[in-house]
């Protein structure tokens, strides 16, 4: 028997939780029983549920929950925290948040800029005690800053943290700085002039852990509580390696896209990663957010520094910031640990948001698709997927994109349509087109789009999938 069969076997079950609804009256139920790809035809949408998407996709648990006005409206749980055990996901599981430790430590930050312990516009090196950011020529022109760091544009180089088996010896915050043992990775190093550019960097917010650490003379672990977990209702999070036991034995097991699971690891780049926590949790951290915002209520930030993190502006302050019409604002953040994958967005002026989490590394399209299928139910124009309309194209513009490119894409006209036979596809795909050069594979939910070069000829096709990730691919 295959060592995958138990697995296998197990996930085979989420298919019993997802039966369809009769009726379907509640924005919860619309949501598990249709995830949507970024872009479809009209008259095309072949849905998928949650627990459909789930088997498809080898992801053997995930948690979300949806925040409004500053209460948990609905949570939702789908399969197995661990899959050995047939342990079920449920709104208790915990799981690592990994990036999304970045915005709790950012705002930790930004709480103490409020009450004067920290600046966000100075020189960090007038708040760190015994380790300085090191000098270069690049900080000769322009200094790190606290805005800089959490908006990864401090030019800090970057790179992956190690992760540490149980027992062994786990560096301290300086000795990861300075990149002393027990810490086996690089030091922090500025490799371009604060300020000029954005460079993502998990080393930027160790230095931000460093800053608050330093700031409140605490431990992380003690801060992040005070400022943050405490104020928000966040019970089920932590900072602490390991996590503390109670948490510890509702954490979820990571798998890895072959559903082989990963064994513990101990995660000491706390800023940047460490974090253990759940959707609910995390949801109550941006509903707390946004109530700051919008009533004053004071609890992490001053209405002031609110209105910047969800200011209506490109940018970054804790989160990816992305304006649209109408005072529309989107922000959001990523993550993944070996194992666990997680996003997290908000909306405004709606003042909502969705966290979800799963125990695979394979999480990352079902989430987007999930956050789609919200932003639809709920008209969050920014993130609902683009429907396209037929639009007729004569066979002879047509034959301009008939060629092959990349490693085999072949298009071809027949019948007056454009074809498409990739590798490894049994039979032509008939596209449709979209627009003067786009076409889609209805079946697929796949575009193509031809490119000009300066010559007016065409050379590249970008092909984008309905998960949203696109390639080029030159013409032969």
């Amino acid at each position: 028997m295959s060592i995958l069969a138990p697995c296998l076997a197990a996930l085979a079950a989420l298919s019993l939780q997802g039966e369809p609804v009769p009726g379907l009256q509640s924005s919860p139920d619309r949501i598990r029983e249709s995830v949507l790809p970024a872009h479809y035809l009209e008259g095309h949408l072949d849905a998928r549920s949650i627990p459909q998407a789930m088997l498809e996709q080898d992801i053997p648990g995930l948690g979300m929950a949806f925040i409004e006005d500053g209460e948990i409206a609905w949570q939702m749980t789908f399969g197995y925290a661990d899959l050995a055990t047939a342990a079920p996901v449920t709104p208790d599981t915990v799981f690592a948040a990994a990036s999304l430790s970045k915005p709790v430590a950012a705002m930790m930050a930004l709480h103490l800029v409020d009450r004067g312990a920290l600046s966000l516009d100075a020189d960090v090196d007038d708040y760190l005690h015994d380790w300085q950011i090191p000098a270069s020529a690049f900080t000769a022109e322009e200094p790190v800053t606290l805005r800089r760091l959490v908006g990864h544009t401090a030019g800090i180089a970057n790179h992956l943290w190690s992760a540490y088996d149980p027992g062994e010896p786990l560096p301290s915050i300086e000795a990861m700085l300075t990149g002393a043992p027990p810490s086996v990775d690089p030091p922090a190093a500025v490799e371009a002039v604060p300020g000029a550019r954005y460079r993502y960097s998990n080393p930027g917010y160790a230095i931000i852990q460093k800053l608050v650490q330093d700031a409140t003379g605490e431990d992380f672990q003690t801060a992040a509580e005070r400022i943050v977990f405490s104020p928000a209702g966040m019970t089920r999070s932590t900072f602490a390696q390991p996590a503390p036991p109670a948490l510890n034995a509702a954490a979820a097991t990571g798998y890895s896209n072959a559903l082989q699971p990963y064994p513990d690891r101990l995660f000491p780049f706390l800023a940047a990663g460490g974090m253990w926590s759940t959707p609910g949790d995390l949801a109550r951290f941006m509903g707390t957010l946004m109530e700051d915002r919008a009533t004053g209520a004071g609890r992490i930030l001053s209405p002031e520094l609110a209105a910047e993190v969800f200011a209506h502006s490109e940018g970054r302050l804790g989160f990816t910031r992305t304006p649209g019409a109408d005072g529309e604002v989107l922000v959001e953040h990523w993550g993944s640990n070996a194992g666990f994958t997680s996003y997290m967005v908000g909306h405004l002026p709606g003042n909502q948001a969705l966290v979800v989490m799963t125990n695979s590394d394979n999480g990352f399209n079902l989430m987007a698709s999930i956050a789609r299928s919200v932003a639809h139910e709920y008209g969050w124009p920014l993130l609902e997927p683009t429907v396209y309309t037929e639009a007729g194209l004569p066979a002879a513009d047509l034959q301009r994109f008939a060629g092959t490119y990349g490693d085999g894409l072949v298009f071809s006209v027949a019948d007056g349509a454009l074809t498409l036979t990739a590798p490894g596809d049994a039979a032509a795909q008939t596209l449709v087109p979209v627009g003067p050069a786009t076409l889609i594979s209805p079946s697929q939910n796949t575009t193509y789009q031809f490119i000009e070069a300066n010559d007016g000829a065409i050379r590249w096709v970008r092909m984008t999938q309905g998960s949203g990730y696109n390639n080029d691919f030159p013409r032969n």
